[in-house]
């Protein structure tokens, strides 16, 4: 028996040990699994990018296409008669010809990534040499119909350079209205804040809201200057209509119209203030956005 015992004592340390080994060989192999997917996580971002900068170039194209139909359209009223049907034509061609260039610009990036993603260099570039198929023959198609219009390249070009200033002014312009809607939202969710607190004097003057001065026998609370909104509640005053009190002798200490609310006590308690309803919003919240409410213990 004891000799079994010495045995078996003996192979512990060499169980544990292979354990630790195993441990660590697995904790090497999951770092090595998280960095290739790393690897293929970042790779498939970059082929998604790809293949949705291809996926431009094909509306690019689409739209090119669209409009040479329309151009087309225009042919059959003559413009070469009619002033106003050749300028559509100009512009047309000149929005085509800031196309074309954006298309130039976008094969010309794709052309400097793909070499870095291996296998789907091959399929990436059959897509980019198709495009670059179409690319010629609507070339080749606008040129051919600009000699028939007698309309020159440079003439185009000028103009298709005032179409991308249009296209950039236009985007700035969609900025600064975002902007815009952006600071408008903003004072609108300001303005509809509004702050209120209820609790006893002694309460309210220990967090510094209200105060009382007059006479030994008369003194009457006044809210403070120096007001810290984390001592109230946030409202929006466009939804609450009514503020629940529960508790007795109520007395509203900030500046509010008389008219403008009701204080609605309990049937049963008249002393008792259950709740204080806003008749009239606008006015209510004219005078401040703090409303203060003091009560008995």
């Amino acid at each position: 028996m004891k000799k079994y015992f010495v045995i078996a004592m003996a192979l512990v340390p060499m169980v544990f040990a292979s354990c630790a080994g195993n441990e660590a060989k697995l904790n090497a192999a999951t770092e090595r699994a998280d960095s290739l997917q790393t690897v293929i996580d970042q790779k498939d971002g970059e082929i998604d990018a790809l293949f949705e900068t291809l996926s431009e170039i094909e509306n690019n194209l689409t739209e090119i296409s669209s409009r040479y139909s329309q151009i087309s359209s225009l042919r059959q009223q003559h413009p070469e008669k009619n002033a106003n049907v050749k300028s559509q034509v100009t512009d047309q061609l000149a929005a085509i010809e800031s196309i074309m260039s954006q298309n130039k610009s976008k094969i010309s990036q794709l052309n400097s990534k793909i070499a870095t993603l291996g296998a789907e260099n091959e399929k990436l570039q059959g897509f980019i040499e198709s495009l670059n198929s179409r690319m010629a023959e609507q070339e080749t198609q606008i040129n051919n119909l600009m000699s028939e219009l007698t309309i020159s390249k440079e003439t185009i070009k000028k103009l298709s350079g005032n179409v991308s200033d249009l296209t950039q002014s236009n985007k700035e312009k969609d900025a600064r209205i975002a902007q815009q809607q952006e600071e408008m939202a903003y004072l609108a969710d300001q303005s509809h804040k509004a702050y209120y607190v209820v609790g006893n004097y002694d309460d309210l003057k220990d967090k510094g809201i209200v105060s009382k001065d007059g006479g030994l026998l008369f003194k009457s609370q006044h809210a403070t200057n120096n007001v810290n909104v984390k001592n109230f509640t946030l409202i929006d005053k466009t939804k609450v209509s009514s503020i629940d009190i529960n508790l007795r002798k109520a007395r509203i200490i900030s500046s509010h119209p008389k008219d403008s609310y009701e204080i609605v006590y309990d049937e049963s308690d008249s002393k008792l203030a259950k709740k204080l309803v806003i008749k009239d919003v606008n006015a209510f919240w004219s005078n401040t956005d703090f409303l203060i409410v003091s009560t008995k213990r």
